[in-house]
C-alpha cells in the first residue's frame, strides 16, 4: 500500500469511529494528567522531603548518588513505577487501536484488564531493553507515541544552542539525529512483537530487523508523508478559525464574545481530534503489519457503540474537563487570566545594541525603559567585583585568562567586544552607581567558581546590601549555596534561585525561581504562586514563546529582545480583540504535541 493510499484509509477508518478513538486516546491522557501525573509528583515531593534535598538539578545531582543511597533507591523505584505505566499506556492504546480497527467490539475495561495481564508477563530483560529503548530514541519515538508522563523530558533550547554554535558539535549533533533516527525506524516493530507476540526483546529485535530490512526509506517516507498531511490540516483548520472570528468580531454585541467562545472550544476540540487522529494514523503503521484492516460497510462519521461502562465514564470526562475548560476560557476571552510580567533585559543588551555586561550597553538599553537590567557579578583576585559574565574572558576580549587572575583595575583596563561595539570591563561599583543614578532596577547574577574566596558572599554582603534594598535591586543565583547564604545573612534581599530544568518542583527559602523558558511549565508557576513564590523565565527571545511564557503568568521574561517584548505585552495591556486572543491562542499551541492540561 502506497503513503498515500495509506493515509486516506486510515483516515477514513479514523472518522468511522472517531468518537471510540477520542475516548481511547484523549480520556487516557486526561487520565494521566489529572490522576496519575500528580501522584507521581506528590511521591517525588516526598522522598524528596524525606532525605532534606530541596531541589534537584545539575548542581547536586552527584551529592544525591553518592550521600543519599535510600534517597536514589527510591527514586529509581518510582522511575520504573513510571516505565511501567508509559509501557502500559502504550499497551493499552495499542490494543485498544487493534481492537476498535479488527472489529472486536470489546469495553474499554476489557482492553485494561487485557493490558495488566499482559504486563504480568514482563521479563526483567524486557523492562531494561523498554528503558534503554525509550532513552535512545525518545525524540523519534514522540513522533508515533505522546504521553503526558514524558512531556517534561525536554532538552532545553540553550542546551543545543550551545551545541550549535560549535560546528564540531553541530556536526555531532546532526550524525545522531540521523543515526538515531535510522535505529529507530529499523526498531519499529520492537514493541508490537513484545506486545502481540509476547516475544523476548532479543527475538523481537531481530524480527523487528528482518521486517525493516530493504524497507528503511519506505516507512521514513510514510511517517514523513503523515506528518506533512497533518500539518497541512492542523494549519488549515487553525487559520479559518481566525479568519471566522475576524468576521464574528464586526458584528454588534454579542455575537464576538458568543462566537469567540464557539471558535475558542472548536480549536480546543479540533486540537484533540487531530491528536487522536495523528495518533491512530502512527499507531496503524505498527497494528497494520500484523492485523490487516477490517472494514465492514460501515458509514463515515459512524461511532461504534460503546458499552455502558465506556458512556459513563465519557459523561464523566465531558463534565469534569469540560467544565473545566469552558471556565478557563471565559477567563482567557475576558482577559481576567492576563498577567503583566516585568521587562527584563538579559546583560543588560537590547538585540545586540552593545557588549553586554558594560556600562554604555546599559546606557543604550534604559532608553527602552526595561523594568530590570539581568547583569553578572564576578569576584576578582584581589576580592573585589567585576561586571562579567564567562569565567574566562577569551570570547569578549582574547585574553585567555579567567576573572580570578587579574585585579579589578587591571580587568577595568581590558576592552570587550561584541556586536560591533568595543567598552571597557566595568567593575561592579560603577555599574551599580551608574544604574542607581538613573533610577535603573537591577536583577543581579551572583555567579560562583572554586577559585572564590571563602569570605566572598559575606563581603559582598556587608558592601551592597543597604544599596541594594534602597533601589530595590534584585538578587539571582545557580550556585544554591549563594541562595542560601543570603537568605540566612541578608533575608530582607531578595534572592531567586535558578533552575536551568523544570525535573521536580523545588523546596527552598528562596524568593523567586528564575526558569529555562522551554522546560517551564504551567502547573511549576501555579505550584510556586501557591507558595508566595515568583517565576522569572529566561532567556525568551522570540514573540510565540513571550506570549506563552504570558499566558503563563509568570511575574517575569528575561530577554535578548527587549523592544519585543515590549510589543508583545502592549497587546495584553490594550485589550487584543477576540480575534486575536484566538491568534495569540493558537501561535502558543505546541501544534500536535499539545499537552491535555496546558492552558
Amino acid at each position: 500500500m502506497s503513503s498515500l493510499r495509506f493515509f486516506f484509509t486510515y483516515s477514513r477508518e479514523f472518522l468511522r469511529h472517531w468518537g471510540s478513538y477520542i475516548l481511547l486516546i484523549v480520556g487516557t491522557n486526561i487520565v494521566l494528567e489529572m490522576v496519575v501525573i500528580p501522584c507521581v509528583q506528590f511521591l517525588i515531593a516526598f522522598i524528596l522531603k524525606q532525605g532534606d534535598i530541596p531541589y534537584v538539578s545539575n548542581t547536586n545531582i552527584l551529592m544525591i548518588f553518592t550521600r543519599h543511597p535510600a534517597v536514589l533507591a527510591a527514586l529509581l523505584l518510582l522511575l520504573a513505577l513510571v516505565l511501567t505505566l508509559i509501557f502500559l499506556q502504550f499497551t493499552f492504546q495499542l490494543f485498544g487501536i487493534k481492537s476498535i480497527q479488527t472489529k472486536e467490539d470489546r469495553s474499554l475495561w476489557e482492553l485494561f484488564k487485557q493490558s495488566l495481564y499482559h504486563m504480568r508477563h514482563l521479563r526483567p530483560g524486557t523492562f531494561f531493553f523498554f528503558l534503554f529503548y525509550f532513552l535512545l530514541i525518545l525524540p523519534f519515538a514522540n513522533a508515533i507515541f505522546r504521553t503526558p508522563l514524558l512531556s517534561k523530558v525536554t532538552i532545553p533550547v540553550f542546551i543545543l544552542d550551545y551545541l550549535s554554535e560549535n560546528l564540531l558539535f553541530l556536526l555531532l549533533l546532526l550524525f545522531a539525529s540521523l543515526v538515531v533516527t535510522y535505529i529507530g525506524i529499523r526498531l519499529l516493530f520492537v514493541l508490537p512483537l513484545m506486545i502481540f507476540s509476547d516475544q523476548s526483546p532479543k527475538q523481537a529485535v531481530a524480527k523487528s530487523l528482518a521486517l525493516t530490512y530493504h524497507r528503511f526509506w519506505h516507512y521514513a517516507w510514510r511517517i514523513f508523508i503523515l506528518t506533512i498531511f497533518l500539518t497541512v490540516v492542523s494549519y488549515i483548520g487553525y487559520g479559518v478559525s481566525f479568519v471566522l472570528q475576524a468576521v464574528l468580531d464586526l458584528l454588534p454585541r454579542p455575537f464576538p464574545a458568543v462566537g469567540a467562545m464557539v471558535t475558542l472550544t472548536g480549536i480546543q476540540f479540533f486540537s484533540q481530534l487531530t491528536l487522536a487522529w495523528a495518533t491512530v494514523l502512527y499507531f496503524s503503521i505498527l497494528v497494520q503489519k500484523f492485523y490487516p484492516l477490517v472494514i465492514s460497510g460501515e458509514r463515515p462519521l459512524q461511532m461504534i457503540r460503546p458499552s455502558l461502562w465506556t458512556r459513563i465514564a465519557a459523561v464523566i470526562l465531558c463534565i469534569f474537563f469540560g467544565g473545566s475548560l469552558l471556565f478557563n476560557n471565559v477567563l482567557y476571552l475576558s482577559g481576567l487570566n492576563d498577567s503583566i510580567p516585568l521587562t527584563i533585559s538579559h546583560r543588560g543588551v537590547d538585540n545586540g545594541n552593545g557588549v553586554q555586561n558594560t556600562i554604555p550597553a546599559m546606557a543604550a538599553t534604559i532608553q527602552e525603559k526595561p523594568d530590570y537590567i539581568e547583569m553578572d557579578v564576578q569576584e576578582t583576585k584581589d576580592h573585589q567585583f567585576v561586571v562579567f559574565h564567562d569565567e574566562n574572558l577569551k570570547k569578549l576580549t582574547g585574553e585567555d585568562k579567567t576573572t580570578h587572575d587579574l585585579t579589578l583595575s587591571q580587568l577595568q583596563s581590558i576592552q570587550a567586544v561584541e556586536n560591533g561595539h568595543v567598552a571597557p570591563i566595568a567593575s561592579f561599583d560603577d555599574y551599580l552607581a551608574f544604574a542607581n543614578k538613573h533610577q535603573q532596577k537591577l536583577l543581579i547574577e551572583i555567579k560562583t567558581t572554586s577559585a572564590d574566596s571563602k569570605q566572598m558572599l559575606d563581603r559582598f554582603i556587608k558592601k551592597y546590601q543597604q544599596t541594594i534594598l534602597t533601589h530595590h535591586h534584585r538578587i539571582h543565583s545557580l550556585d544554591y549555596e549563594v541562595v542560601t547564604g543570603l537568605k540566612q545573612k541578608a533575608p530582607k534581599l531578595y534572592v531567586s534561585y535558578i533552575l536551568p530544568y523544570n525535573l521536580v518542583f523545588p523546596q527552598t527559602s528562596a524568593n523567586g525561581y528564575t526558569m529555562e523558558e522551554t522546560t517551564l511549565t504551567g502547573d511549576f508557576v501555579q505550584r510556586a504562586h501557591q507558595g508566595k513564590k515568583d517565576v522569572y523565565a529566561w532567556t525568551v527571545n522570540n514573540a510565540d514563546a513571550m506570549d506563552r511564557m504570558v499566558s503563563l503568568n509568570v511575574n517575569g521574561i528575561v530577554t535578548d529582545d527587549l523592544k519585543t517584548l515590549q510589543k508583545q505585552i502592549r497587546t495584553y495591556k490594550d485589550n487584543p480583540s477576540y480575534a486575536k486572543r484566538i491568534d495569540i491562542y493558537i501561535n502558543r499551541l505546541p501544534s500536535l504535541d499539545e499537552r491535555i492540561s496546558e492552558k
